[in-house]
């Protein structure tokens, strides 16, 4: 006969399972070096990254009715209290992690304006603040309306998700999303994250408010897999109830992703879908290994991680992040930026009529946190000067303030002189003005594909993602993205170190010395580099001719043999340090509920 458990040890490994992957996947050694199944998908699409945090979720639904139950899922004072009080908690511990990074960098990063980010910059929504709004929002609903009804409730914010999307330009990567576009007005482009995708940056937080939606339906979906795992007390019986939900929700998203993409950074219907199905097909496998055969044995590593999972999670985060900012030792000839000095020689070079040096002041002026209409003046008399001396740099810089300010007459022919000059990227501004018809300009995709292709034929890794985009698109780009954003263009530019010899000015020599000033110098070394450093070496790597052994550990003084060996070995060490923990509550039986 079956054996019954009142509970499941393999709800606390599958928990156990996703908080390990969680923290593997966050931490690699470089990020540059990374296992392809080891990094999310760029925008839609799925890997196996993309299924640690969703499982999470799914598992936090079902723990939730197994709490949920011994309030008889009926509203009291005490209960509103305690989701209330948790949610609070929750929320509280995701703004303690920024706070806790902003504090750290401030003692390790000259000039660092902590007074000003603690608010002024903090993301507002994240992991933690996700956690807290769908299981404000799952128990409330679990709690007031019927469990018949549940499933419907599910139904309808998937389908309702899925027409904002739908609607809302909701699954292309662009300023026209509507998550993006109600996260920019809610919370603000300081308190948000920025995703990158297809070489491009977008203000678009996948943790975001609209997204919250389709989480909500998430986690009631792992609630309706825990009322299965009570309801049916056999265990045979209970792997044979989740499995088939699980496959039929698999099937379910598989099928409607044709229509409906599926991806993790817009949490789509058919994302919650496809990772709900799968969750459950996983936890019913569990279930059948580890309460029916008994096979108990394999999963203790994961158990240490189960039973206290929040606290496990937040531990390695703020030790993810002590590792990267706190910093061991410097070297002898580490020299920090010194943006005031380099600002003054700027100045100074850009007075005695050096074009390199008027088109990195005036972006400096640019880019002040606070700059004022007269720095923009400024600006613009300084790119003026630069341009006037054939400077093509400063030509396109110029090209896009005018177009920014609205001035197409003067921005236009400067953008297509910079782009006969062979700028790359004054070729894809220009090919972009041609695609979507900007500033008043008739829209000519031929002529957008052949600056593409010039771009590419340039090594424009971007321009090649582009071709790629609109190979069997019939209106270019405006087929991939329904609107041109600003996020489409590139940003200004400006100009490196110029070669100096026996007649060099003072002036080359003054705006050479500023981006050195400008820029800190020598190395830093935090224990993120340390561990990685011995990565390295354990995988293989040869130390540089002239460095010892001490060299390579300390600075990184070699050449790595296989750098996703290394950082896939970091990312496993890292995960056994947090494991230690784990265990050492586990075995004192020391539980901490966040």
């Amino acid at each position: 006969m079956a054996k019954e458990n009142k509970r499941l040890l393999a709800v606390d490994i599958l928990r156990g399972i996703t908080i390990a992957g969680m923290l593997l996947v966050n931490n690699p050694g470089s990020s540059g070096s990374i296992f392809p199944p080891l990094e999310h998908a760029e925008w839609m699409g799925l890997t196996p990254t993309d299924l640690v945090f969703p499982f999470f979720m799914f598992v936090m639904g079902v723990s939730m009715f197994f709490s949920l139950r011994k309030f008889e899922f009926k509203p009291s004072r005490g209960l509103l209290w305690k989701i209330t009080r948790r949610t609070i908690v929750l929320f509280l511990i995701g703004w303690l992690v920024s706070w806790f990074s902003m504090t750290l960098r401030s003692f390790f990063t000259p000039d660092y304006d902590l007074v000003g980010r603690l608010w002024g910059h903090l993301r507002f929504l994240g992991v933690f603040q996700r956690l807290a709004l769908v299981y404000f929002f799952g128990s409330l609903i679990a709690i007031f309306v019927k469990q018949k009804f549940i499933p419907w409730v599910i139904g309808l914010l998937l389908v309702v998700y899925a027409v904002i999307l739908g609607l809302g330009n909701g699954y292309e990567f662009s300023q026209a999303n509507i998550l993006s576009r109600v996260d920019l007005a809610v919370l603000g482009d300081d308190h948000m994250y920025h995703e990158h995708a297809y070489g491009l940056t977008l203000a678009l937080d996948p943790e975001g408010i609209l997204s919250t939606i389709s989480c909500v339906a998430h986690v009631l979906i792992g609630f309706m897999v825990g009322k299965m795992l009570i309801d049916h007390r056999d265990n045979r019986e209970r792997v044979v109830r989740v499995a088939t939900l699980g496959i039929g929700l698999l099937l379910a998203g598989w099928l409607l992703q044709y229509g409906i993409p599926c991806g993790k950074k817009a949490w789509t219907p058919t994302y919650t879908l496809i990772t709900t199905g799968m969750a459950s097909c996983i936890l019913a496998l569990l279930v059948y290994i580890i309460d029916i055969q008994g096979r108990e044995r394999w999963c203790r590593f994961f158990q240490s991680f189960g039973v206290n999972p929040l606290f496990c999670y937040l531990v390695g985060t703020m030790l993810s992040i002590a590792f990267s900012v706190v910093v061991l030792w410097r070297s002898d000839d580490y020299r920090p930026a010194d943006e005031t000095r380099a600002e003054a020689l700027l100045v100074e070079a850009a007075r005695d009529g050096l074009p390199e040096a008027q088109n990195n002041l005036a972006l400096t002026l640019l880019n002040k946190k606070e700059a004022t209409a007269a720095d923009t003046v400024k600006a613009t008399r300084l790119l003026r000067k630069a341009e006037r001396h054939d400077l093509a740099t400063a030509r396109l810089n110029l090209a896009l303030l005018y177009l920014n300010q609205g001035n197409n007459a003067e921005g236009l022919p400067l953008l297509q002189q910079a782009a006969d000059s062979c700028m790359t990227q004054a070729q894809l501004d220009l090919a972009l003005v041609y695609d979507y018809g900007l500033y008043d300009q008739e829209p000519d995709h031929a002529r957008a594909r052949e600056l593409y292709g010039q771009a590419a034929g340039q090594g424009s890794g971007r321009a090649v993602m582009i071709l790629e985009q609109i190979a069997d698109k019939e209106n270019g780009l405006q087929d991939v993205f329904t609107v041109p954003d600003d996020v489409l263009m590139t940003g200004l530019s400006s100009c490196g170190a110029i070669e100096e010899t026996d007649s060099t000015s003072n002036a080359v020599k003054r705006f050479n010395e500023a981006l050195e000033v400008g820029s800190s110098s020598g190395k830093s070394v935090n224990f993120h580099n340390l561990l990685h450093n011995v990565c390295k070496l354990a995988t293989g790597a040869t130390i540089n001719d002239d460095a010892t052994v001490g060299d390579a550990l300390a600075y990184g003084s070699m050449e790595a043999s296989n750098p996703r060996a290394a950082s896939c070995l970091f990312a496993i060490l890292f995960v056994l340090l947090n494991w230690m923990l784990g265990y050492i509550l586990y075995r004192r039986h020391i539980y901490i509920k966040i």
